[in-house]
C-alpha cells in the first residue's frame, strides 16, 4: 500500500468517476461466525466524494443487525480539537529551532516546495511538522483538491448513524496508539515516507480512480494490488502499519466471536485485503471467514 493509498484507504474525485457512478455499489463484506456471536468485517475509505453509494443492501443489513459497531479508533475523539491537539503537539511537531525543510535531503526539499505550490499550501503551514504529519496533511490536501471530503468518510458516516440508532460504539485501538505507529517510525523512514508521498501525489487522479472502481465493485484482488503496490517504496511501513496492528486486533476479534453479540468492524480497506490482512490472518488460524 502506498502511503497515499493507505490514507485513501487508511482511503476518490467526481471528475474521475466512471460513467456508472450513480448505480448502487457492492463493496466487499466478510462474515466471521463464532460459537456464539457473529462478526462482520467491512473496509472503509476515510475520505470520499459525496456521491459514492457505499451502503449496499448487504452492508446495510449487517449494520442494522450489529449490536456493536467497532472502528479503528474513536471518531468522536478525532472530532474534538481539545483531545487531538495535545497528541499532535507531542508526536507531530518538530523541536523548537528545527524546520521541516531543514530535515530533508535537497531533492525532497525541492519536491516539497513544488508540490506545496501546486496545492496552494503555504510552506509555513508545514514548517514545524514532522515528516510523517506533513505526509498526511499533503495527502489530505491533494485529495480534497480532487473532491474528497473527510466528512464523507465512511467512519464519519457510520459514527453519526450509530449514535442516532443508539448502537454501541467501540474501537480497536486508541488515537494515541494509532498516531504512535507513524511517530515511532524513525527519522530515516519518516523522510522516506514523505518523499514517497510527494512522488505519489503526482499520480493521484489515476490512483484514486483505480482504487475506487475496484472498491465499489468488490474486486478485492485489484484493490489489494492498487492499495499495496507502493509498499516497495517504503518497505519499513508494512510491519508497523499492517502486521503489528493486525496481530493486536486478532485477539479482540476472537473475543467478539464468543460473547453472543453481533459486531460490525469497520476499518480501512487496506487492512482486509492481501497476505498481511486481518482476513488472511484469521483464515491462517483456521477460522472460517465467509466472503471474497
Amino acid at each position: 500500500m502506498t502511503w497515499l493509498r493507505a490514507l485513501a484507504v487508511f482511503c476518490l474525485s467526481a471528475a474521475f468517476l466512471p460513467a456508472a457512478a450513480q448505480k448502487a455499489d457492492a463493496p466487499a463484506l466478510w462474515r466471521v461466525g463464532g460459537a456464539n456471536g457473529t462478526v462482520y468485517l467491512f473496509g472503509s475509505f476515510h475520505m470520499l466524494p459525496p456521491e459514492v453509494n457505499w451502503r449496499s443492501e448487504a452492508v446495510d443489513t449487517a449494520l442494522r443487525r450489529a449490536q456493536v459497531i467497532v472502528l479503528e479508533t474513536d471518531v468522536r475523539e478525532v472530532r474534538d480539537p481539545e483531545t487531538m491537539r495535545p497528541l499532535i503537539a507531542k508526536f507531530g511537531v518538530l523541536p523548537v529551532g528545527t524546520s521541516l525543510p531543514a530535515t530533508l535531503p535537497e531533492g525532497t526539499r525541492k519536491q516539497l516546495d513544488r508540490v506545496t505550490k501546486e496545492l496552494g499550501l503555504p510552506m509555513e503551514a508545514l514548517e514545524r511538522m514532522r515528516p510523517w504529519l506533513a505526509a498526511i496533511v499533503l495527502t489530505a490536501t491533494a485529495m480534497a483538491k480532487e473532491g474528497f471530503d473527510p466528512k464523507q468518510g465512511i467512519e464519519e458516516q457510520v459514527t453519526t448513524w450509530a449514535l442516532a440508532e443508539d448502537k454501541t460504539l467501540e474501537a480497536l485501538e486508541s488515537n494515541e496508539s494509532q498516531i504512535r505507529v507513524m511517530a515511532d517510525l524513525g527519522p530515516r523512514t519518516e523522510a522516506a515516507l514523505l518523499a514517497a508521498t510527494l512522488k505519489q501525489i503526482e499520480d493521484l487522479p489515476r490512483t484514486l480512480d483505480e482504487m475506487l472502481t475496484a472498491y465499489r465493485s468488490g474486486d478485492v484482488k485489484t484493490l489489494e494490488k492498487t492499495v499495496n503496490a507502493g509498499l516497495a517504496d517504503v518497505p519499513a511501513l508494512r510491519q508497523p502499519l499492517l502486521k503489528d496492528r493486525h496481530q493486536r486486533w486478532l485477539p479482540q476479534i476472537e473475543r467478539m466471536m464468543k460473547d453472543g453479540k453481533t459486531y460490525m468492524i469497520v476499518v480501512g480497506a487496506a487492512h482486509l485485503v492481501g497476505p498481511d490482512s486481518v482476513v488472511a490472518m484469521l483464515r491462517a488460524k483456521g477460522i472460517r471467514v465467509e466472503g471474497p
